[in-house]
Order: structure tokens, then C-alpha cells, then sequence
């Protein structure tokens, strides 16, 4: 009776004090996020908690790393299970009779022996395989943590053992002690070292319950000042994490929060602006700041992190997240005050590194959305002028020409000089189809590029598809002016397309870009416009189907298809192009890094017009080496008009041309078919 007295005092008070200190330690997150920018990520609620539930229990992203997810989903079920005996252990200072019974016992313990096999695995894990993605993170606080947890586990075990050795147990009771295995396999060493008297077993009750529940508290107070944040902010972060397409940037109506208090308005312009500073981040950004479990599994797949260049998706979460606690914490100085987080906290080189490919956030465990933040800060060197000479460039040619490349707009349809088939001009005549070209489609000189364009067209034509173009009317979609932070561009691109795709008569669009295709299916649609979007390769498919487009004998050839991030990440478009390629005979030989999965060519967000130097590799070259390496393979097929550019280059720079062939999928297709490609004599 004594003892459970003691014990239940020494819970008590450490109990008051431990969560007295999260407390403490969680009131200036918290408000942090309760005074960030407000938005609404309440809808499709049922959805939320399934797909919550698949993440967090299922270990749904994690498993995707085969060791990290299995010995993560070690410790986390265990400890699950393990709060049963932490129930037990703490119901029985109120109730002495209180049991979970023998079969939970015996449960517990094998938990117990689960929990220490993820322990295990996690030290094997960091000093003996210490994978490249662990650095820049706080390994001695994960260590920290895993001896927390080794304590929690040893503490169950212990005390449990001895609970039977008590000459009177402790609470009155038995029947839980029945049911743990390990007290049998543990109480003959206690009694063989001379710790089998009832005082003895008294003091080694104790000793394990201190180590069970002391250590828990512990953890609960040590949790605000550790990356282990996700314990209470994971499952949050991904219930509110972004639905629908993932390359959709601008924010829904449903999610734009209107307050007059916040003085936030519901009006588009004010949904997205520029991130000057920790105010104009949202509470989702906040949140996912102090969510970041530091597993580096982003920087491990961030194309600008390989090449050698300074970004690594993880510490720029990690240095705004150190920035937010030197601010919450009351502590900074004058100097930190005044610090600007693009250019000061994140330097304006690490920012314009990212391809804006979304890699990182495919690979988070957690959804961490770290491209809106690179973007928003992106947006604040823009709206400072802070922005080098070539890309500033490109961005006044957007501004002045409506395209990348500084061509009068009149030139934009020269290409349709190479072709003999006539595309209606949706400028006086209507059609079903609108093909949005885009700007590398239409002005870039590379060969390639010109043959997938030229393919594209023989192939729609021959199918008697009912096609038009806006000639002049078209600009740049504005997908890489928008990633490039220039907002007010963009909705100045997207405005004036808008306006020319109003005043044509036609009912869906199909584009030749990823880029242009995700814009309009994405971007667009936030402004107003409504029309179904297609990829080429989803029209292409879709017309062999009906047998308007129709393979006269198979390829034989064997290649491997790379996924366009803006095609197959941020819009899932993952089967239309694999299965044109094998309709047309093509076999298909992935590469280790495809579908979601796959490598950037390194030209989204606008590094196609950026300076290069410094890099180790291009990522465009780590790809087509990733591609040589697969037995037979000799076509490397892209559909994407920046993927023809990028992996021509890479295929010339390594000088691999006799090896590998990068062609467009429409070339693939054109081939099968037989016909001719329908160029003029001119051209």
C-alpha cells in the first residue's frame, strides 16, 4: 500500500511538472500558427480521416524506403500497443484491480521485443549504412530519442517481471503479470543475481515503473524542442494537407479564408503573395515547419541537391524553422528582426535552384509542401528586383512578347510553315479541338523538338482530327512565370489567354506541353476558365483507340520512358504514354527512378533560362546515365518538348548518340503507322 502511495505521488508530481514544461514549450508555436495568414483545408472531411488513417497506421509513404519504413513501423505500432500497458500501469494507482487481462499481456510483451527490434535497426540504419540523406539533420537528438524509447520499453519489461515476485504484489492483482512472457524468461535471473526477495522486488518494480512512465513524461516535455514535432503534428499535417491535382498552385475558393479581423480578403490576388516575412506564410506553412521529421528522404531526390547546387529541401525547412523559434521564443535580437527570409535566412542562389519538379513533396512522409514556399520566397526577391540578369531577362521578354524567347508574337505559327496539313484558325472559324502549342513548342530551334512538333501535327491531321490554333492570340501559359514568383505576370499571361480563348469557338484543349497543360488544367481554372484539358499523348491514345490513329506493324525496339514532372508527378498522367509505346511495339524498360518517382530533366520553374555553372552533373546528364545503364534499351522516349531539349543536350554532352536516341513519343507513333511525315519542300 505504501508503495503504490509513493508511486502515485511521484506520477502525480512529475506528471504536473512534465506537462507543465510542454505546455510552456507549445503555447508560441501554437500561436504562431493561430496568427499566421488563415486557410481552409476542412473540405472533403471523410476522405481526410481515411487517407489520414492509410498514412499514419498504414504507413502508406513510408514503406516506400524499405528499412526506414519497417523499422519505423516497429516502434510506432509497438508503441501503439504498449499504451495499453501504460493504461494498466497508471489506472491501477486508482484501481487496484484494474487489468488489460493475460492475452493484452502477453501482446504488450511481444511489442515490447518488436519496439527493440526497430531500435535496433534504426542504430544499424545510422552508423553502419548512414545514408547521405542524414546530413545537415540532428542525429544526436534522434539518438537521443531512440534511447528514450529503449527506457520506455526496458522500464515495461522490467517492472513487469518483478511485479511477480512481489510478495504481495503491489496492487492486488495477478492477472496481467500471467499474461507477460518475458517476467517468466526475466524472474530467474532476478532470483539467480539475489533479486528475488519481496524488497528487493519491490525496489526493481519501482525501478522499472520509473524508467515506463518517467521516461514518457520525459518525452512529452523534451517533444517542442526536438524534430520528433511530428508525434503530435504528423497526423494533423496530413489531414490538412492539399487535395485534389497536386500541380494545381493557386488556391481554391474553399480554401481562401475571408476575415475582415485578419483584414485577408477572398479576392484571388490576395491568396497567393509574396513570403517577406514569417506573417505572410499561412498556418499550414507553419505547421509543416515544426512537422519536418529531418529523414532528408526530399533532399535525397532533389535533382538541384545532386547536381552539387545549394538547395536541400530539408534545411530550408529546417533554417525557416529555426528563424520561426528564434522569433516565437522571444529571444531574437535586432539583427534577427531585421533579417529578410528570401536573401538573409534562404539565400536568393538556394531559391532559384529548385526546379520546382515536386519531388521533395511526393517523397515526404509527412505532405510537407515545400515548393509554395520556395516560390512565395521566390516572389519576394521578384517584388524587391532582386533577381539575376538572365532570368530577369526572360521575364521582360514574357512581359513585352508574351514568350520566353523575345520573338514578335506574329512568329509564334512560323512552325506551321514546315507542315502541309492547315489548322483552322480559331481566330475566324471554330473547331472542336484548341491545340495550345506553347512557347518551346513553337520558337525553340532544336531539331528535335521540331520533329516531335512535326510528328504531333502529321498525326492529328491524318486522323482528320478538327483542330485550331490561336496563331498570335496565344502566349506563354505563364506555368514558369508563376514558379518563378512573378504573380502579377502571370495573371497578366493567363488574363490575356483567357480573353483570346473566350472570344474562340471551340470545346477542349490539348497541348504539347507538360507545362502549358498543367497551367491550364491547374492555374487557370482558379481564374475562371472552365474548358477539359488534354495532354497530346491522352488525344493520341484515345485515337488509337477508335482506330483513327492505327500502328501498321510493331517497332521492335527496346526503350525506357521519362515521365515529365508536370506531366506524370504533379498530374498523374502516368499510362496514356506507356500505352501508345505499347500499341506501337515498344519494349518498355523503367527506369529505377519513374512515375512519381521520376528525375527532373532540371528546366522546370524556369531554370531552362538560368545560369548552370557550379553544378557537379546536370541533372538532365544523371538521367540519361541512369538510362545507359539499363541492358538494351537504345530509345530514351520523352513528351515533353524541355525534355527534348534538355536530353538532347545530355546526350551530345556525353557523347552517347550512337547508344541512345532521345525521341518524342508522337515520332514513335508516326513511325508504327507509316505515314509520312507531313512536312513541306521548304522545310
Amino acid at each position: 500500500m505504501a508503495l503504490r502511495i509513493v508511486l502515485a505521488l511521484f506520477t502525480l508530481v512529475l506528471a504536473i511538472t512534465m506537462l507543465g514544461l510542454l505546455i510552456v514549450r507549445m503555447r508560441p508555436i501554437l500561436r504562431a500558427m493561430a496568427s499566421a495568414r488563415q486557410v481552409v483545408r476542412w473540405d472533403q472531411p471523410l476522405y481526410r480521416i481515411r487517407s489520414t488513417a492509410a498514412q499514419v497506421f498504414g504507413h502508406k509513404r513510408l514503406l516506400r524506403q524499405r528499412l526506414s519504413g519497417i523499422l519505423h513501423l516497429f516502434i510506432f505500432s509497438g508503441f501503439v500497443v504498449l499504451l495499453l500497458d501504460i493504461i494498466e500501469t497508471i489506472g491501477q494507482l486508482v484501481y487496484p484491480e484494474f487489468s488489460i487481462g493475460p492475452v493484452l499481456g502477453f501482446l504488450v510483451d511481444c511489442f515490447v521485443l518488436l519496439v527493440l527490434a526497430g531500435v535496433v535497426l534504426a542504430l544499424y540504419q545510422r552508423k553502419v549504412l548512414h545514408p547521405k540523406r542524414f546530413e545537415g539533420s540532428d542525429e544526436k537528438d534522434g539518438e537521443l530519442i531512440l534511447g528514450m524509447i529503449t527506457l520506455i520499453v526496458v522500464g515495461i519489461a522490467i517492472h513487469n517481471s518483478f511485479f511477480r515476485l512481489l510478495e504481495h504484489p503491489v496492487f492486488g492483482m495477478t492477472t496481467s503479470a500471467d499474461g507477460h512472457f518475458l517476467s517468466y524468461l526475466l524472474d530467474p535471473l532476478w532470483v539467480r543475481l539475489g533479486w528475488g526477495t519481496p524488497i528487493a522486488a519491490s525496489i526493481g518494480y519501482s525501478v522499472g515503473y520509473a524508467l515506463d512512465i518517467g521516461t514518457i513524461l520525459w518525452f512529452l516535455a523534451y517533444l517542442p524542442t526536438s524534430k520528433h514535432l511530428h508525434v503530435f503534428f504528423g497526423a494533423p499535417a496530413v489531414f490538412f494537407r492539399k487535395l485534389g491535382t497536386p500541380g494545381r498552385f493557386l488556391p481554391t475558393p474553399t480554401e481562401v479564408h475571408s476575415s475582415g479581423d485578419s483584414g485577408i480578403s477572398a479576392t484571388r490576388d490576395m491568396t497567393v503573395q509574396p513570403i517577406q516575412s514569417f506573417a505572410d506564410m499561412t498556418w499550414r506553412d507553419v505547421l509543416d515547419l515544426f512537422t519536418c521529421t529531418e529523414c532528408g528522404r526530399c533532399q535525397d531526390v532533389c535533382p538541384a541537391h545532386q547536381a552539387g547546387q545549394p538547395l536541400s529541401p530539408k534545411m530550408l525547412i529546417l533554417d525557416l524553422r529555426d528563424a520561426l523559434v528564434q522569433q516565437t521564443r522571444g529571444v531574437e535580437s535586432s539583427v534577427v528582426r531585421s533579417l529578410s527570409l528570401a536573401g538573409d535566412v534562404i539565400s536568393a542562389e538556394t531559391l532559384w535552384s529548385c526546379t520546382t519538379c515536386g519531388a521533395c513533396q511526393e517523397a515526404c512522409p509527412v505532405f510537407i509542401e515545400h515548393v509554395p514556399k520556395i516560390v512565395g520566397l521566390r516572389a519576394a526577391l521578384v517584388e524587391r528586383g532582386e533577381v539575376e540578369e538572365r532570368p530577369q531577362e526572360v521575364l521582360e521578354h514574357w512581359g513585352e512578347e508574351r514568350n520566353a524567347y523575345g520573338k514578335m508574337p506574329e512568329t509564334r505559327p512560323a512552325w506551321r510553315n514546315r507542315v502541309t496539313y492547315h489548322f483552322k484558325d480559331l481566330r475566324r472559324e471554330s473547331a472542336e479541338w484548341l491545340w495550345f502549342v506553347g512557347d518551346v513548342a513553337s520558337f525553340d530551334n532544336d531539331l528535335g523538338v521540331a520533329r516531335s512538333v512535326d510528328a504531333i501535327a502529321t498525326l492529328l491531321g491524318g486522323a482528320g482530327l478538327d483542330v485550331g490554333l490561336l496563331y498570335d492570340w496565344e502566349g506563354s501559359s505563364g506555368n514558369d512565370v508563376l514558379r518563378m514568383g512573378e504573380y502579377g505576370l502571370f495573371e497578366q499571361l493567363a488574363t490575356e489567354n483567357m480573353r483570346a480563348m473566350e472570344r474562340a469557338q471551340f470545346e477542349r484543349v490539348l497541348t504539347s506541353d507538360p507545362h502549358s497543360f498543367n497551367a491550364l488544367r491547374n492555374d487557370y481554372p482558379q481564374l475562371g476558365f472552365k474548358k477539359p484539358i488534354y495532354h497530346y499523348s491522352q488525344v493520341l491514345q484515345q485515337l488509337m483507340t477508335e482506330g483513327k490513329v492505327a500502328p501498321t506493324h510493331s517497332l521492335g525496339i527496346r526503350a525506357t520512358f521519362h515521365d515529365p514532372c508536370y506531366l506524370g508527378r504533379w498530374n498523374q498522367v502516368f499510362e496514356a504514354p506507356r500505352d501508345i509505346l505499347r500499341r506501337c511495339g515498344v519494349d518498355i524498360v523503367e527506369m529505377p527512378r519513374s512515375f512519381a518517382n521520376s528525375f527532373c530533366c532540371g528546366a522546370g520553374g524556369g531554370r531552362m533560362w538560368m545560369n548552370e555553372a557550379g553544378m557537379k552533373e546536370r541533372p538532365s546528364e544523371a538521367r540519361i546515365r541512369e538510362a545507359l545503364e539499363l541492358p538494351g534499351v537504345t530509345h530514351f522516349v520523352v513528351s515533353c518538348p524541355k525534355d527534348m531539349v534538355m536530353y538532347s543536350a545530355a546526350v551530345t554532352a556525353l557523347g552517347c548518340q550512337d547508344r541512345l536516341s532521345v525521341v518524342d513519343v508522337g515520332e514513335l507513333v508516326l513511325e508504327s503507322t507509316g505515314w509520312q511525315l507531313a512536312r513541306t519542300s521548304a522545310s
